[in-house]
């Protein structure tokens, strides 16, 4: 009779230690619990303002590429043969510019390549230009260099680095930069300038050429040569206009 009291007596101790267990984890340190508890809020919070932040970014982020539409904001008048973006900037390969004159008279402009700022969408950078001007005396102008800023607002080009122009009319000038006015032929050389003519040669410290290409104006130390044998096509020897004796 006495065994199945101490059986008894062995269970209530278990369950005593198992209500003991039980009430250690539920009186747990309050203090570390509300710690617990404020971290967590407050890292519920910064996730929540980095996702709010995020959105506003990028949604402002398309909302400027949209503003700005890099390769719709390129000048009507230009074709290109490839488009790319750097940044801010467009890059091009075989950019193409052309139009009509006011006197009809059409002009092409050709690059290598081209860059285009998506901030002054009228100005491309070109490397590499090659371009034709039809004048009003309907012959027509190649010219060469190595670079040129172009701006279609203002209908100018600005060239630099062994610049050529070519005229089938009788002329070849060589120049190391230049800045030409499509519109109205206006030519404006403030560095040395060699022309070929047939039956002569003009070099000089700067050139202006205006009235629509009807005025040829030098300045500065003229040297000109009257010779019948000097022709146009000796201009292809590619002479810099400082190595031409004076």
């Amino acid at each position: 009779m006495e065994t199945p009291k101490i059986e008894r007596m062995t269970d209530l101790a278990r369950g005593t230690q198992a209500s003991r267990g039980g009430l250690d984890l539920a009186t747990a340190d309050p203090r570390q619990a509300i710690r617990r508890a404020k971290l967590h809020s407050l890292f519920v919070r910064h996730i929540r303002l980095a996702i709010i932040v995020s959105s506003t970014l990028a949604i402002a982020f398309v909302g400027i590429i949209a503003f700005f539409d890099p390769f719709k904001r390129i000048p009507a008048n230009i074709s290109v043969g490839h488009v790319g973006l750097q940044g801010s900037r467009v890059t091009m390969t075989a950019p193409k510019m052309s139009g009509r004159r006011p006197n009809g008279q059409p002009f092409e402009l050709t690059g290598v390549s081209g860059i285009q700022d998506i901030l002054k969408p009228s100005v491309v950078q070109l490397i590499g230009v090659n371009a034709k001007i039809g004048m009003d005396d309907s012959t027509t102008s190649k010219i060469t260099a190595q670079s040129g800023i172009y701006d279609s607002n203002k209908n100018k080009i600005w060239l630099k680095g062994k610049v050529r122009i070519i005229n089938n009319g009788g002329y070849d000038i060589h120049m190391p930069s230049a800045i030409v006015d499509i519109k109205s032929s206006a030519l404006v050389s403030k560095e040395p300038v060699l022309v070929y003519l047939n039956g002569g040669r003009v070099a000089a410290d700067h050139m202006i050429i205006g009235d629509n290409g009807h005025k040829i104006s030098f300045d500065g130390e003229v040297d000109s040569v009257v010779d019948s044998s000097i022709t146009v096509a000796q201009g292809e020897s590619g002479a810099s206009p400082t190595e031409t004796p004076r």
